[in-house]
């Protein structure tokens, strides 16, 4: 039986394919100011294509060192499997591709004084060669930067949702007690674990001085872009899990996003096909404004595509109505300062009226045998002009709401331009409300559209005066009111609910409900020296109140 003294730090280094990085850390371990009997260093290889244990084998270290090897079963797993055989009572978990300073051990052991139950991450350094790294990696690392000055200032409250293994100690106790990681999550498995840390009274703490350079040798673009969508995916699994947890939700990203790029966030949970794209097309213009040395420009869109492929993997975990129903269990917890809840309930009620108007849609199309759209919004909104000018109108309507009046005239342009329909961004569209032929539309700003009213092409309405009060006003059309194609409505009057405006009426007074408002019929004449017309009156087809306009 081994009598030796367990040591008072166990060092887990997990790592896969990176034997030169993998040397150069367990080097920099080799030389510092904590005792060599006072920690040992556990390395497991996660399935390396060679083996690390006949490589490192050759190494003279001061310290002992055991190596273990496992099936590719990913990162969690093999720092769970090194913390399972740490003899430690404090582990200290570190990346493959970090180098360490002298004092790295004894910070992190300074951090835990006797009695103490704490889990600290300590600050990721840039490499000197962060330079030369694509862009998708100085962005991250001005990440890492940014939110180690806002900790170190006290302008930030660490949670257990903010936990990273790269450079971080607990000990070995805690851990074990809560389960250690969950190793069904293929990402975020850190996060998750602080949640439950959290839970369990251990405190989340930064150390400064337990500091690691990052030396990471990501290069690939595509790989960096699927990490994203499966942060988000499993983001959303420990959503779940963490239901009545409002940290651990992940729309607490919205709370640092500008309301310009909210709603374009949200976009993933309606068209993730599309989003994508959306994600490629700024990465490309994060390079040229990197090389332009328009940095600021370089890292927003790099990092909005990065909100992008994250929020596309949501989709894919929760589905739109997941994203809602999280969404809006995010909104009814406390927590958040006021502006940054108004700015989270814009995007909420953005997504709840663009599925308001595509369900109206589907259920007319169905109510007039049409056939034509389906339950898939993103099909339908690719084939229906009708469904896209609405997206367009909610999304004018946000950045309104947002007192963003730039952005909002900018949709309205965009509107006119694009669909040839002039909507002011100050009308009102109730959820619900479908554009059956979306073109030549005239919208004023102030009228109000209810719940279920259609509008079909070159259908008005416009800014008028009432004949009798000589009020200036707009219109107002209440529930399930349908204006036909030519219709027009001027002042401010009101179409009463479940009524018709039929093709080429004028309406310039208000109409009770269950009306049919109808034009003059076209005079039919005989043509000269052509044969006798056949004149057929048809039967009103509908037992509702007819209004004639003249």
């Amino acid at each position: 039986m081994d009598s030796t003294p367990c040591p008072r730090v166990s060092v887990v280094i997990a790592t896969y394919n990176r034997p030169v990085l993998l040397k150069r850390l367990l080097v920099a371990l080799a030389d510092q100011s904590l005792p060599s009997v006072d920690y040992e260093v556990l390395v497991v290889d996660d399935g390396s294509t060679e083996p690390v244990g006949p490589l490192l084998a050759e190494l003279a270290l001061p310290y002992p060192l055991r190596v273990e090897r496992q099936e590719n079963t990913g990162a969690a797993a093999a720092r769970h499997r090194g913390v399972l055989g740490a003899c430690g009572e404090i582990v200290v978990t570190v990346d493959d591709d970090m180098l360490v300073g002298r004092d790295y051990l004894a910070e992190h052991l300074a951090a835990h004084p006797a009695g103490s139950r704490r889990a600290v991450m300590g600050t990721i350094l840039a490499s000197p060669e962060v330079g030369r790294m694509p862009l998708f990696e100085r962005w991250h690392q001005k990440l890492l930067e940014g939110f180690a000055t806002q900790v170190n200032s006290g302008s930030f409250h660490l949670r257990g949702n903010n936990l990273y293994t790269g450079n971080l100690s607990f000990r070995r106790a805690d851990y074990l007690a809560v389960g250690g990681f969950d190793l069904t999550l293929e990402r975020s498995e850190d996060a998750e674990l602080g949640l439950r840390l959290e839970k369990a009274g251990v405190a989340i703490g930064f150390s400064q001085k337990a500091a690691a350079v990052n030396g990471s040798d990501h290069t690939s673009l595509a790989t960096w872009r699927a990490r994203a969508f499966r942060y988000g995916k499993f983001d959303g699994v420990i959503a779940r899990k963490h239901a009545g947890t409002r940290h651990a939700s992940p729309w607490r990203y919205f709370e640092s996003l500008s309301p310009l790029t909210a709603p374009l966030m949200a976009g993933p949970s309606l068209v993730p096909p599309a989003a994508r794209l959306l994600g490629g097309a700024t990465y490309g213009l994060a390079r040229c404004a990197d090389r332009l040395g328009l940095s600021k420009l370089a890292h927003g869109a790099t990092g909005f595509t990065h909100g992008i492929d994250y929020f596309c993997g949501l989709h894919d975990e929760m589905g739109a109505g997941g994203m809602l129903t999280d969404l809006v269990r995010y909104l009814g917890s406390s927590g958040t300062a006021g502006g940054k809840v108004a700015r989270t309930a814009l995007v909420a009620r953005f997504l709840e009226e663009v599925k308001a108007d595509h369900a109206m849609a589907v259920r007319y199309d169905s109510k007039y045998q049409h056939h034509a759209m389906r339950d898939s919004f993103a099909k339908d909104l690719v084939n229906r002009i009708g469904l896209q000018m609405m997206v367009a109108i909610r999304l004018m309507k946000f950045f309104r709401d947002a007192k963003i009046p730039l952005a909002a005239k900018a949709v309205s342009r965009s509107i006119r331009h694009i669909y040839g329909s002039d909507i002011h961004w100050d009308a009102e569209f109730e959820p619900g409300v479908v554009i059956a032929h979306g073109y030549a539309l005239g919208i004023a700003g102030g009228a109000h559209l209810s719940t279920g009213c259609i509008l079909n092409l070159q259908a008005t309405l416009g800014l008028g005066i009432d004949p009798v009060t000589r009020q200036i006003g707009t219109p107002r059309l209440e529930r399930n009111v349908h204006l036909g194609p030519g219709a027009t409505v001027l002042g401010p009057v009101t179409i009463g609910e479940n009524s018709k405006v039929l093709a080429g009426a004028l309406v310039m007074q208000s109409v009770p409900p269950n009306s049919l408002v109808v034009a003059p019929q076209g005079e039919v004449r005989q043509r000269t020296g052509g044969e006798p017309p056949a004149v057929r009156t048809a039967a009103p087809t509908e037992d509702r109140p007819r209004v004639p306009v003249n």
